[in-house]
């Protein structure tokens, strides 16, 4: 099988089905092209995080909880994310590095067969090396993966962070931010989350003093604001559907 492009299931348009099987995961038509010289061995590059999640779920007693949350580092660092959103119960399902593009391939085990109240998803590092146009038919892909698994569950997208080492990206980040924004406006059962912001100064510029050394992660300071947004919007859905 030609491995020159990964298949990100822009056929699933049709919503047939998702699956981690890697005769699904490469083919050459109807794709988004990335130049790497290995994608299948690309998209896996977290497989030992996925496998942690599939034993994990196995151990669960259940799988219900008001929400279920995935995404990148952004998540994964979220060392308080339990005390932040208490009383919430939470089941993360976040990896360091991860790109849409994994998430969708990796649907099953971080995604599919929850029994949540509300969905939470967050995910950037697409970013960095494909077009706005394509991360936003990627969203809409996952997205109505999302609404066929859970038609009654809202599902709550937020907005890319800006961040001092990802500035040279911040127009491609706002230009996203505003697509999904207006996606989720004209789409039942999904809202858009916006956490940007408070991580401007006075002046418009990106503030530092909530980020970790690394100007891309933020630290708890950073967090806080992130959990003065979520938890309201969390917390009052949770309370509705009570």
């Amino acid at each position: 099988m030609d491995k020159k492009y990964l298949f990100y299931f822009l056929m699933f348009f049709s919503l047939n089905a998702f699956s981690q099987a890697s005769r699904d995961s490469t083919r050459i038509a109807d794709c988004i092209q990335v130049s790497r010289s290995d994608e299948t061995k690309w998209i896996q590059r977290f497989q030992n995080d996925i496998d942690k999640y599939v034993d994990e779920n196995r151990r669960l007693e259940t799988r219900s909880c008001d929400v279920l949350i995935f995404g990148s580092s952004s998540i994964n660092l979220w060392k308080e994310i339990y005390t932040d959103l208490a009383p919430l119960k939470i089941i993360r399902r976040s990896y360091g590095g991860a790109t849409i593009r994994d998430m969708i391939y990796n649907y099953d085990v971080i995604a599919r067969g929850y029994d949540p109240r509300a969905i939470v998803m967050y995910v950037e590092n697409d970013i960095t090396d494909i077009t706005v146009g394509d991360i936003y038919d990627l969203f809409r892909v996952f997205t109505k993966a999302i609404k066929r698994d859970y038609p009654d569950i809202p599902f709550y997208i937020m907005s890319l962070k800006p961040s001092p080492f990802r500035e040279a990206q911040l127009k491609k980040i706002l230009a996203l931010n505003a697509l999904l924004e207006e996606y989720a406006t004209n789409t039942p059962g999904v809202h858009y989350i916006d956490i940007t912001k408070q991580m401007f100064d006075a002046n418009g510029k990106i503030r530092k003093d909530i980020f970790t050394d690394d100007l891309l992660h933020i630290n708890q300071k950073g967090y806080t604001i992130w959990a003065e947004i979520l938890k309201p919007i969390l917390m009052q859905h949770d309370k509705k559907s009570q």
